[in-house]
């Protein structure tokens, strides 16, 4: 029992807790921004916890994505409408991941030879043909867009510009990483995030498809819609469209997690619980070691 609750209490260390409420305003900020104000089929609403378990560990994650959506959806003069909160129970585990992730080392640079930057070209180009296949499947029509998803059709061609112009600025940033820094630890990184969105959503569909008939009130709504005109059922049809949304999602956050951590002085990352990992061993004679006490 002492065991566990220093292990607990390593991970809410003062510098994690006073990182929760800035990365939970993160969340919901960008999150009803893409959802509600772009109507985009992606979410962006994790940077906040996946930044939190990667620094801090699985428990913050979990606390920090559990909590931004449900003070997203229940507190006041913020969730007025939002339909975010039966899925605290996703966030929780995108966080929990996240920790798991970065105490595995997934999200430190590394810096690659010929072979793995030949990958991680594939794995560029593998990025691209999802972000086009999910553009495919939710603008394949302005009706389709209105009268399936509910959306006016005047949103259609913003949503569609700016869904196009969010993958064309990852794909680039991710070749400028993988091929001019020559750092193929984003490849690492970009895979924690589609691992974490399939998982996302397995556990999402049934929240979707039992609390709300498929529908979420965001941009995702074409695609359910789009394969329910195709005959799937109502569970199938949210599974789908969550297995076409999560990962391209979840590989843009966890990029974007990536080249965050990797701008911070390492000295500053040293000093969370998670630090060393994250910085990598070619990089712990420069950092100090975590001094903070837990809280």
């Amino acid at each position: 029992m002492d065991l566990l609750r220093r292990w607990v209490a390593r991970q809410f260390t003062t510098r994690v807790i006073v990182l929760m409420p800035v990365a939970i305003a993160i969340n919901i900020v960008l999150g009803y921004t893409v959802q509600s104000g772009l109507k985009l089929p992606i979410y962006i609403d994790s940077i906040g916890t996946i930044l939190v378990g990667v620094l801090g560990g699985p428990l913050p994650g979990l606390c920090t994505g559990a909590l931004s959506n449900l003070i997203w959806q229940y507190a006041p003069g913020i969730g007025s409408g939002s339909q975010i909160g039966p899925f605290a129970i996703t966030a929780a585990v995108i966080g929990l991941l996240a920790g798991v992730w970065g105490q595995l080392g997934f999200f430190r640079p590394r810096r690659g030879h010929a072979l793995n930057i030949v990958a991680a070209i594939v794995a560029v180009v593998l990025i691209g043909a999802l972000a086009l296949y999910t553009y495919g499947r939710a603008f394949s029509s302005p009706d389709q867009f209105a009268n399936n998803a509910f959306k006016d059709p005047q949103f259609f061609d913003q949503a569609r510009l700016f869904f196009l112009a969010v993958m064309a600025v990852f794909v680039i940033l991710v070749g400028w990483a993988l091929v001019l820094r020559r750092d193929v630890g984003a490849v690492f990184a970009i895979s924690a995030g589609l691992a974490t969105g399939i998982v996302a959503a397995v556990i999402s569909a049934p929240i979707y498809a039992f609390f709300y008939g498929g529908l979420s009130g965001s941009g995702t709504d074409a695609i359910v819609a789009a394969f329910r005109a195709g005959g799937d059922s109502l569970y199938q049809s949210t599974l789908k469209q969550g297995l076409l949304s999560d990962p391209i999602d979840k590989m843009i956050t966890t990029f974007v997690v990536f080249l965050i951590v990797g701008s911070l002085s390492r000295r500053f990352v040293a000093r969370f619980p998670n630090g060393e990992k994250v910085l990598g061993p070619e990089a712990a004679p420069e950092a100090e070691p975590a001094v903070d006490q837990p809280a």
